[in-house]
């Protein structure tokens, strides 16, 4: 019985301390947020130069940085919503993430998810240096965790 409790109160800690190496992290306007690894740090953003990034966070090696734009384009339809592809794209395409359908495309360099939200055309950006496992695994978790605002 002392076992399982000490079993128990190691995996509470364990659990305890990974959730604290994620820094929940929100966009307001463009109606989302979602969970960075303690890696990242905050960017500060420039509204008069860039007035549609509403959300820069990089890793302190600046291997990753994740970016979002939202961009008010009205009442537009889902289907309206459009990705412009250069060719240098490996894959792109429509994909459900946590309940919103989204565009994506995926290059040597960046990964890039868009969709609407209360007019918003809101568009992710994940840019990195290398293209690695450990870079694909690292944005596949931090999109996972993206939740959205009852408002979407």
């Amino acid at each position: 019985m002392k076992r399982f409790a000490a079993l128990m109160l190691i995996m509470l800690l364990v659990l305890s301390c990974s959730a604290a190496l994620a820094e929940h992290v929100s966009c307001p306007v463009g109606g989302f947020s979602l969970d960075l690894p303690d890696q990242f740090q905050e960017m500060p953003l420039d509204s008069a130069r860039d007035p549609q990034l509403c959300l820069y966070w990089r890793t302190k090696d600046g291997s990753l940085s994740i970016q979002a734009y939202a961009d008010y384009m009205g009442e537009v339809a889902y289907s309206d919503l459009f990705q412009v592809l250069d060719g240098t794209e490996k894959e792109s395409g429509e994909i459900n993430i946590n309940g919103m359908r989204m565009l994506y495309a995926r290059t040597d360099t960046y990964i890039m998810y868009s969709w609407m939200d209360r007019g918003n055309n809101v568009s992710l950006y994940f840019n990195y240096s290398l293209d690695d496992a450990s870079v694909q695994g690292t944005v596949d978790s931090i999109i996972r965790s993206v939740s959205f605002d009852a408002g979407h």
